[in-house]
């Protein structure tokens, strides 16, 4: 059997040292946020506890007829501290092996884990979010308040987001650059061409920038409100959204809206904003991409007299219909 490089023998048992420190951080994390809770509320899910807003996410389950969470509801917590010791085990004998074969072996041993854990959490979360409590005093219809597994989702008024901790990124990473390791070995054994190995380091890539991707915002037409004039978005060919830094989604029925609550709070931290392309009705598009038009004849909600277009094209077709010309972001001229 080949033996594996130094280095990787090294990201082995240096990734499986670190793994120790999943026993005193979060693995996994779910955030709340509703105009009730502008800053949010969180829970941090350890090998062996639950911490965070757990008090008060109960209070609020109350009412819908879902479970109190508490550490007891989890058997995990019983045997996960050992999963981990073996898995920081099974690193260091990888690497005191120092075989490809093992290496292949471990690598699909992580896969095969990451799907079990998936999987328990799917199962976790359907559980809590479907089997409620019939006399509950709030009940919608056919309404299920399952968490997403990956991601945000919304859960009547409340937007949850769920994602890896600092331990599950430590876990997530380690893992990545053990696959990498792998993929490596196998190019220096020149069963893989050089070439193919990029395109598969690639693709890892790839796969891990999408999990961490950001999620871009939706506005439910007829559900939403605005949360500057707090009226009813309605028209599915305005609105826009913008984004904090720490993921909480502010949403608006027209530009004079968005333009008046950045105005009025100039403190937010704004990640990335987004406005309803008129020439695809109900989709977001990142503002400072799009192309305007600004004029009397456009009946904006709030009184802004803007669309916006997703392309150049689709924004010059339009100069007739409302005597305007086309123009960037920058060249608008709004009441705010």
């Amino acid at each position: 059997m080949k033996n594996i490089s130094v280095l990787s023998r090294s990201i082995l048992v240096i990734g499986s040292l670190l793994v120790i420190a999943t026993y005193f951080l979060p693995l996994w994390e779910i955030k709340l946020w509703a105009p009730q809770y502008p800053e949010g509320l969180s829970i941090q899910i350890w090998h062996n506890n639950v911490s965070g807003d757990v008090d008060i996410i109960n209070g609020l389950n109350h009412y819908i007829g879902m479970k109190h969470i508490k550490a007891e509801m989890f058997p995990e917590f019983l045997f996960l501290k050992y999963v981990i010791a073996a898995f920081i085990l099974w690193g260091l004998f990888v690497a005191y092996k120092g075989t490809r074969c093992w290496l292949l072996i471990y690598c699909i041993s992580i896969v095969l884990g990451g799907i079990v854990a998936l999987a328990d959490f799917y199962r976790w979360g359907y559980d809590y979010g479907h089997n409620l409590d019939p006399t509950a005093p709030i009940q919608v219809p056919g309404m299920a308040y399952q968490p997403p597994i990956l991601g945000y989702k919304e859960l009547l008024n409340f937007m949850a987001l769920s994602i890896p901790a600092s331990g599950g990124w430590i876990i997530l990473i380690f893992g990545a650059s053990s696959f990498g390791s792998l993929i490596m070995e196998y190019v220096r054994a020149k069963k893989i061409k050089a070439g193919n190995a990029n395109a598969l380091l690639l693709i890892g890539l790839s796969v891990s920038l999408m999990s961490c991707m950001k999620v871009k915002p939706s506005i439910v037409f007829g559900k939403d409100d605005c949360d500057y004039c707090k009226m009813k978005i309605m028209d599915n060919h305005f609105g826009s959204a913008l984004v904090t830094k720490k993921g909480r989604v502010y949403k608006f029925d027209d530009l004079n809206c968005f333009r008046g609550y950045c105005k009025e709070k100039p403190a937010t931290e704004i990640d990335q904003e987004y406005i309803v392309a008129y020439d695809q009705p109900g989709t977001l598009v990142l503002m400072k991409q799009a192309f305007y038009m600004q004029s009397q004849e456009i009946r904006s909600p709030m009184g802004s007299g803007v669309a916006a277009f997703s392309t150049q094209d689709a924004c010059k077709s339009h100069e007739s219909k409302f005597h305007s010309i086309c123009v960037t972001y920058p060249q608008l001229q709004l009441k705010n």
